[in-house]
């Protein structure tokens, strides 16, 4: 834009309006903008524009400001203002070159960014921009149906190729997940959706709000004189443009064509900024505007996903604006209200039901096509109709905290991940028998995170099938077909994986433990009765003293009870199903020597452990110093893509190689393997590994105090637990058993003093808490835990029970499980056990 003085504009008002006035600069995006003051008081603002290609909008603009300003609400539409020559446009020339220059009224009133108004009033701004829109319904006018701008909603794809230019890896991740969601929500229904002329720019700098005022009647007409030439109102100094408490709707410059509901997305992403009560200002306003106009089903399922794509817009044009004019700070004015709003947004649900369905229909047609041995969580299920992240979304309109699926491990509907699944889809998906650098790729980097020794991999679709294919591969490699599990263990739901699953086969409808499956007793506290899988209580059979070194005893058990020896030995690191328990250091490593010994190998179960999850280490085998000779993975490998895998040493892999092809359909198919090495990925970039360790560090500490006991009885090591010991798994007795906190590698355990809590136990994002009824006996109260479970479910937060007898509170979110959840489930934890 050529350089326009003060003096040039001194001249012109002169020349034009016969007028001598102080002048001031106003912001503006594109046009030069003037704060006019004449010597009686009177204000205006002048705008000049140099661009000549603005020429035919501006004529356009002029012609739906004056047919507003002839509304009910005309007052507070800033009508052009014809100069000495009656023409509403002033063709001029700076530095020799074109310029056109327009004269307005000077609306009084407060921004809406300076103010907080109460909530009725955003009822009210929503039926005047309703009010707007109906007026401009059905107005054809050739240039503006073919305009664009950069601000434009329609256009948010566009961004896409900039979002690496935010700085925050959140803001990052945020904005990457609500432009796919605008992708894949709102482009696809787009053509749906109602076409018209809209504001499409009702940002809070561009509504004028008074404290007070009447509101518009019907016979209310702008008081302004037409102009001689009738091309336009001429100023009156005494004009007060007031309606109710809106006084003014400034800046008509980014009219476009487009989807109708782009104004009520734009007028309620500012008008939401800031606000505590942004949910019920987000309802007001919509309600003004459906007083005004009915939106269709399509608009309805849209509305979110747009809101939030006017934040990521101003997120990344301001990251644009950084880049290209560092300092500027005109680009930057919205910028912290949005990033606020985009992390408030992913917490809330998006989605709006467009019908109600009864849920006592729906259980109904979930019996009529599946078998109820298919359970649904909770007394009262819920419908669930998207997630972000940690978030999940029912169709009640509730957002949830999910702190228990551990399968989406770096979050529900991460961007990078679906991304990648697409991309691969949409380019091959076939099998392994034949070459493609996905499988090569993963691969790698899999097997990267593992130590030498361990340097084969099999690809299958599930923990189940790597259960399976884990049996053949020890039968091949040993000869044998005999094997020991930890009591109360889940290895999968394949008949062979049932076989190996006391948690199965030794429960309510289990067929017990067959010939081929020997059960090795947790190293639990000899004071904690076991169960005999019928539901009775009994003490004959502890087989350990708390440390877990009585192997002498446990080799004679077996060899008393079976003379064949095992092919292997199969143990999760922190038994899940169990209760999330934590084994003693020298446990695993005594066992795997007695296995070895014998001949035998060693198979750690990782599918709930791995990838992180444990905050210490990246394997939940690493915490023991061992190293197995074939490890299970499956849930957490692709994020709910269904995959698994059994990583093994070069001799067992090559023991396979017997004649027979090993051939999974689907795995290892080029999908899976893009989707499973986004998600390694992402553990990296975002650190979610170290994220495990400081939240898990942080709800043991805090629900120790918060049942009446720190973790740690108030010591704390100086090396922030991260420096491991050789001295660790420390015990003291106080009338319970307290683990020494930080030297046990990252097993950390609580014993604390609420009456039903025996312990709060765990490591990174895989804990449990465990009811009991009785401290000394130990006898586990399930029905508390279950009512502490759908009491957090009402307060938003899912959780779960584990166990032999379900008194153990599961926690195993996504990986990005955040400190301030974490905040949130104590709070909450604490407000329910109160209750």
């Amino acid at each position: 834009m050529s350089r326009i003085t003060g003096d040039s504009v001194s001249k012109f008002l002169s020349q034009y309006f016969d007028i001598q006035a102080d002048i001031n600069p106003l912001p503006g995006y594109q046009d030069k903008n003037y704060l006019v003051t004449d010597t009686e008081g009177g204000k205006f603002v002048l705008k000049i524009t140099t661009d000549p290609g603005d020429l035919d909008f501006i004529r356009s603009q002029n012609r739906v400001l004056l047919a507003l300003s002839e509304k009910p609400y005309g007052k507070i539409i800033p009508c052009p203002i014809a100069n000495l020559r009656g023409e509403l446009i002033s063709d001029l020339t700076f530095e020799g070159r074109p310029a056109y220059a327009r004269m307005f009224k000077y609306l009084e009133g407060k921004f809406l960014a300076e103010v907080k108004p109460e909530l009725a009033f955003f009822q009210e701004l929503g039926s005047l921009f309703g009010q707007i829109d109906r007026d401009l319904e059905g107005l054809e006018d050739p240039v503006l149906k073919c305009r664009t701008h950069d601000w434009d909603l329609a256009r948010v794809m566009e961004l896409y190729e900039d979002i690496h230019l935010i700085a925050d890896p959140e803001d990052r991740r945020l904005v990457h997940y609500f432009l796919m969601k605008y992708r894949e929500e709102v482009l696809l229904v787009y053509h749906k959706l109602p076409k018209q002329v809209v504001h499409g720019d009702g940002n809070d700098w561009n509504v004028l709000v008074a404290g007070s005022g009447p509101r518009f009647r019907g016979d209310d007409k702008c008081n302004c004189e037409a102009d001689v030439g009738g091309r336009g109102p001429r100023f009156r100094g005494d004009d007060k443009c007031i309606s109710g408490e809106v006084v003014g709707i400034l800046d008509f410059g980014d009219m476009t064509y487009g989807a109708r509901v782009h104004e009520v997305a734009i007028v309620l992403a500012y008008a939401m900024m800031g606000r505590e009560d942004y949910p019920d200002v987000y309802r007001e306003l919509i309600k003004g505007y459906e007083s005004v106009i009915k939106w269709n089903m399509e608009e309805w399922k849209v509305i979110g996903w747009m809101v939030a794509a006017r934040w990521c817009q101003t997120m990344v044009m301001a990251a644009r604006q950084e880049r290209d004019n560092p300092g500027s700070a005109y680009h930057q004015v919205s910028v912290e209200g949005a990033r606020g709003m985009v992390r408030r947004w992913v917490r809330r649900n998006p989605v709006e039901m467009v019908e109600m369905v009864e849920m006592v229909e729906m259980v109904e047609r979930r019996y009529k096509y599946f078998s109820k041995a298919v359970s649904l969580s909770y007394p009262e299920p819920i419908r669930m109709v998207g997630a972000a992240f940690q978030y999940m979304y029912g169709a009640d309109g509730r957002t949830y905290v999910d702190c228990v699926n551990n399968i989406p491990h770096v979050g529900h509907c991460h961007p990078k991940v679906v991304e990648s699944g697409q991309r691969q889809m949409a380019r091959l998906n076939t099998n392994t028998r034949y070459l493609y650098k996905s499988l090569d790729l993963y691969a790698e980097k899999l097997l990267s995170k593992f130590p030498p020794t361990l340097n084969k991999v099999f690809f299958v679709n599930s923990g189940s099938a790597a259960t399976d294919l884990a049996v053949r591969l020890i039968k091949a490699h040993t000869g044998r077909d005999h094997f020991w599990v930890l009591d109360h263990a889940y290895h999968g739901n394949t008949q062979s994986a049932i076989g190996l699953s006391p948690y199965k086969f030794n429960r309510r409808g289990g067929l017990g433990k067959p010939d081929s499956t020997s059960v090795v007793a947790l190293p639990t506290d000899d004071r904690r009765r076991m169960t005999d899988g019928r539901g009775r209580m009994t003490d004959d059979r502890r087989r350990m003293t708390e440390n877990g070194r009585r192997m002498d005893d446990l080799a004679s058990v077996f060899s008393r009870r079976s003379s064949v020896v095992p092919g292997a030995f199969f143990a999760e690191p922190i038994p899940g199903c169990a209760g999330q328990v934590m084994l003693n250091k020298e446990y695993l490593q005594n066992i795997y020597r007695e296995v070895r010994g014998q001949g035998g190998l060693c198979v750690s179960d990782e599918v709930q452990t791995g990838f992180g999850r444990v905050g210490y280490k990246f394997w939940g085998y690493e915490l023991y110093d061992v190293v197995p000779d074939i490890v299970l993975l499956g849930k957490p490998i692709a994020n709910g893509h269904p995959m698994g895998a059994v990583v093994c040493t070069e001799e067992i892999a090559k023991s396979f190689e017997t004649g027979m092809e090993f051939f999974s359909s689907f795995g290892g198919n080029p999908v899976s393997c893009e989707i499973a090495r986004a998600v390694l990925e992402v553990i990296e970039e975002e650190g979610l590994q170290e994220q495990a360790r400081r939240v898990g560090d942080f709800l043991l500490d805090e629900l120790g105090r918060l049942f009446g006991r720190t973790t740690d009885d108030g010591r704390r090591m100086e090396d922030d637990r991260r420096r491991r010991t050789d001295d660790g798994w420390k015990t003291e007795e106080d009338g319970r058993r307290m683990t020494d906190d930080g030297r046990n590698n990252g097993h950390r355990s609580s014993v604390i003093g609420h009456p039903s809590i025996s312990e709060v136990r765990g490591s990174g994002l895989f804990l449990g808490i465990e009811f009991v009824r009785d401290m000394e006996t130990r006898e586990p109260d399930g029905a508390t835990a279950k009512s502490i479970v759908n009491a957090m479910k009402d307060r938003g937060f899912l959780l779960s029970t584990d166990g032999p007898y379900d008194n153990v509170i599961k926690f195993k979110p996504p990986m990005c499980f955040s400190m301030d959840n974490a905040k949130e489930l104590v709070d909450n934890l604490r407000l329910t056990l109160g209750d």
